[in-house]
This record gives C-alpha cells, sequence and structure tokens, in this order.
C-alpha cells in the first residue's frame, strides 16, 4: 500500500470511481514548456449520492488554487443550469471539492464538470473539459462519520517500526478535516510526526511516520474528523499497538481495547460487515452500527460459550445494552459490560422480535476486517468453559488478532518448549463438529510462541472463538480468546 495520496489504495464498498473515457486526457498538449494536468479519481455514493454532500475531484499533481473556483468547478441539472455552492482546494492531497448551497434536489441527476480554466501549479491548463454525472438520492446525510477498522490492529504487538497506520472509515472523510491535529501517534518519547495521504476512491487516510516507530507502545487517536456532508466524528477513537515483542499487549495509561469483532448480518455471515463491537480493559462495550434499517432499536446480547464435551452449563445468555440506528442506518451505544469475570462467546444484535439480525463472526477473504481477542485461561472463563480437571498450563499474557487478512495467535509465558494447537470454532458450542485445528507452533524456553495463519474456510466459512490448547495431551485446558472485566 502506497503512501503516496496521489495513488489509490483500495476501491470502498461504499464508492465507485467514476474515471470517464474520453473526458480526460492523459498527456495534454505543451503549454510553456508543462503537461497538461489530468483528474485521477472522483467518487461519488453506489447507492446514490446525499443530496448535501460534496462532490470531490483529485488531481494528479498540484494545481494553482487560484484556477479552481466556481468558473473551473461547476455542476449543472440536467436541463444545463449551474447549481450554486462554493468551490475550495485541499492542497495537501490534490483535491476540488464543491459544497452546494443549497442542498441539491433528491432523486435528480447532475453532471460535474471540470473546465480547462484550472490550472497545475506550473501555470498548464487542463487539455480539455472533463464531466462525470451523478445522482442524487432521497434522503440527506445526516449519520455520523465512524471509524470502521484500524491497522495495525489494537494491541497488537511485535509491529515493525517502519509500518503505514492506516484508518477506515464507514465513509469518505472530509480532505479539509484530515489534518495533523486530528491524527495524532505518540510513543514512549512523545509526539511522533507522521505525513497524511488519502484518495477520493477509498474511505482511508494513511499516516506514514517520517522516521523509524520508537520501541514499545504507540498510541494513535482520531479525532474531529467530519464525512462530505460536514457530519462529524461524536466522539474521539484511540486504540494502540507495540512495537515491542513479548508484551502480550499494550497500556496507554487509561482503558484500552482488549476485544473487538467485526458484526455481520445474520443471514450473510461471509459478507460485508455491518459494524462492530469493542470492549476495553475496564469492561466499556462499545456497539457500533453501520448500513442498518434506519430508526431501530436493538437490544444487544452476549451468549457465553460451553464445552460440548463437558457437562458445565454456562451462564445463560443476557442483554448487556440498547443500540438505535439514525436515519442513515448509524448507530453507537457504549455501556459497562454487566458481570465481572473472564468471558468468551459472542455478541447478537437482536430486533424486536427477539430474532438476532447481526452477531459478531469473523469471515474469510475479508481482509478489511479487525479482530482481536484476550487469550484467557479455559478452567477460569466463563465460570470454567474447560472442565478437564487437567492443570491450567502457565501464561503471562496471549491475544489472537486479526489484520490486513493474517490471523495471529501469540503466547507468552507458556509452557517452555511445548507444542501448541491453534483451534477454531464456528460456534460458542467448543469442540464440537464445528471446531478446526489450523496451525501447530512450539513455544521457546521462555514459553514464547505464535502462529500466523489464515481463517478457515470450512464448515460456515468463518469462526465465534479461537483458542490455543495444548497439543499433547490434547485433554489439557488451554486458552481461549476473549476479555475480562473487573469488578
Amino acid at each position: 500500500m502506497t503512501p503516496l495520496a496521489r495513488r489509490p489504495l483500495c476501491a470502498s464498498v461504499f464508492f465507485a470511481v467514476l474515471l470517464m473515457t474520453g473526458c480526460a486526457s492523459n498527456m495534454g498538449p505543451l503549454q510553456n514548456g508543462g503537461v497538461a494536468p489530468t483528474v485521477a479519481a472522483v467518487a461519488v455514493q453506489v447507492n446514490g449520492n446525499a443530496p448535501n454532500r460534496k462532490q470531490e475531484v483529485q488531481f494528479n499533481g498540484p494545481m494553482d488554487p487560484a484556477t479552481i473556483n466556481g468558473h473551473s468547478f461547476q455542476v449543472t441539472d440536467s436541463g444545463g443550469r449551474p447549481m450554486p455552492g462554493s468551490v475550495t482546494y485541499n492542497s495537501d492531497f490534490d483535491i476540488a471539492s464543491f459544497q452546494p448551497s443549497p442542498a441539491l434536489r433528491p432523486g435528480a441527476t447532475y453532471t460535474a464538470t471540470i473546465t480547462t480554466a484550472a490550472a497545475s501549479a506550473a501555470g498548464v491548463h487542463l487539455a480539455k473539459p472533463y464531466s462525470y454525472t451523478f445522482t442524487t438520492r432521497a434522503k440527506v446525510d445526516a449519520s455520523p462519520i465512524l471509524v470502521l477498522s484500524v491497522s495495525p490492529a489494537a494491541n497488537e504487538s511485535c509491529v515493525s517500526t517502519t509500518t503505514l497506520i492506516i484508518v477506515t472509515f464507514d465513509e469518505a472523510p472530509d480532505a479539509s478535516t484530515i489534518m495533523p491535529n486530528n491524527f495524532t501517534v505518540t510513543g514512549p518519547g512523545g509526539a511522533i510526526p507522521v505525513k497524511l495521504s488519502t484518495n477520493v476512491t477509498t474511505t482511508q487516510v494513511v499516516l506514514t511516520p517520517t522516521s523509524p516507530l520508537p520501541s514499545g507502545a504507540i498510541t494513535v487517536t482520531v479525532n474531529n474528523v467530519g464525512d462530505l456532508a460536514d457530519v462529524m466524528m461524536t466522539a474521539p477513537y484511540t486504540w494502540s499497538f507495540s512495537t515491542a515483542c513479548g508484551s502480550g499487549g499494550v497500556s496507554s495509561g487509561g482503558a484500552t481495547t482488549q476485544y473487538q469483532a467485526p458484526l455481520f448480518s445474520e443471514s450473510a455471515l461471509d459478507s460485508a460487515t455491518n459494524g462492530q463491537i469493542t470492549v476495553d480493559t475496564s469492561g466499556n462495550t462499545t456497539v457500533r452500527l453501520t448500513g442498518a434499517p434506519a430508526s431501530t432499536t436493538y437490544t444487544v446480547q452476549f451468549c457465553p460459550a460451553v464445552d460440548q464435551g463437558s457437562t458445565y452449563a454456562p451462564p445463560a445468555c443476557f442483554d448487556v445494552t440498547t443500540v438505535s440506528s439514525d436515519s442513515g442506518g448509524s448507530g453507537t451505544a457504549t455501556a459497562k459490560f454487566p458481570r465481572p469475570g473472564d468471558w468468551a462467546g459472542d455478541f447478537y444484535v437482536n430486533n424486536s422480535a427477539g430474532k438476532a439480525a447481526y452477531q459478531t463472526f469473523l469471515a474469510p477473504n475479508l481482509s478489511n476486517q479487525t479482530y482481536l481477542s484476550t487469550l484467557l485461561p479455559a478452567t477460569s472463563t466463563n465460570g470454567g468453559v474447560d472442565t478437564t480437571g487437567s492443570p491450567q498450563d502457565p501464561l503471562s499474557s496471549g491475544t489472537v488478532t486479526y489484520s490486513n487478512g493474517s490471523l495471529v495467535f501469540s503466547v507468552n509465558g507458556a509452557s517452555p518448549n511445548s507444542p501448541y494447537a491453534t483451534v477454531e470454532s464456528e460456534t460458542i458450542y467448543i469442540g464440537s463438529s464445528g471446531s478446526y485445528e489450523l496451525t501447530t507452533f512450539t513455544t521457546d524456553a521462555k514459553g514464547n510462541g505464535s502462529s500466523t495463519t489464515q481463517v478457515a474456510a470450512t464448515g460456515g466459512g468463518g469462526g465465534d472463538l479461537f483458542e490455543v490448547v495444548p497439543q499433547f495431551p490434547r485433554q489439557s485446558a488451554g486458552f481461549i480468546g476473549g476479555f475480562s472485566v473487573p469488578n
């Protein structure tokens, strides 16, 4: 993934690139010894552009800001009448924006045109006009922008000191709000300078450190970012990772994320995500919905895991909080997890009829997901999810993380020089026919070890729970991915 702002990062499920054949030339006539600039990319919402949203156009290089105005960037209706609005230019990302004022009519078709009045920083004008069309939807955009996923994942350790930090939103961020004060990175020595980049065909912002990251905990905070309708984030988003190895999680002096899982539609567990659930080290549980039915209230429920091969009966499913979607189908709610202790299982988001509409799940072949769980002793989780009676292996810390298509199991301080197996379960009934062994690894003399693999596509096509169990003897108690809630 390139850190350059003018190169596409990846296609978003929310946007379609409109590069009109014949509307722009790659190589215009020479003017003043220079090459004519071109429009590199534009983007509009696939399901119809909200009438109050900006149009953003990204050029292939720096432009002369004085030439980006109402004469060079025009939006006209189907009758050719120009629409009133303001035009701005962001020189950091070579992006021109048109903000309609008042909002455009719903259910109408419009044409946006970059005229030859636009010129590069070298004074070279477009060779010919560039145009594209878009259609507005019925409703305006009133939902706040949300952070959908991050990379490196929260609490991930052993991260490369030259890694790119990537923030993926649930919709395109407004380029004017992508600024250093809104994306801060700190480490053991204080603030860490980064270069920001974005591309209008994605919902991502990439943070490139200007020098290698220091060793230790790195904390990233995203704040005051708005969408193309000027609807801002409702709260800062903060997470931490570590460039040190064997730390078993990080802390920035406050509560950090210890569990994070994507939410999928119950009817399509291997398709696009519909939000996520996170639990921090204080037990605060945050539910984020995206793309849900508008103006709907759901009940969030947790169902503890149980060992299928034992007579142990886990606690019954219990309610955690409620969450309501807004007119755009987005919603956020935070509540303290209602019961202390070690927990592993499934979150369900139930409709008014009590049936699951969404659930936490991890599907294969969807690299934009982020997952994190803390490895907990199986003999203590849910009050005793594993009742084999075997002594519990030692464990200083351990995690299961998923980002950029890789599922990583990591243990620290377990039994030294010992073989372990990693296991994926389709449901909360671990040890049943829906459990699959993924990989094996052997710890070193300090009891540290890790294994990198992929989510299994067998059976139900993904996983709900992940375990690390002793390979010999297999009946010994192992570790299960979950979270701990303090009293």
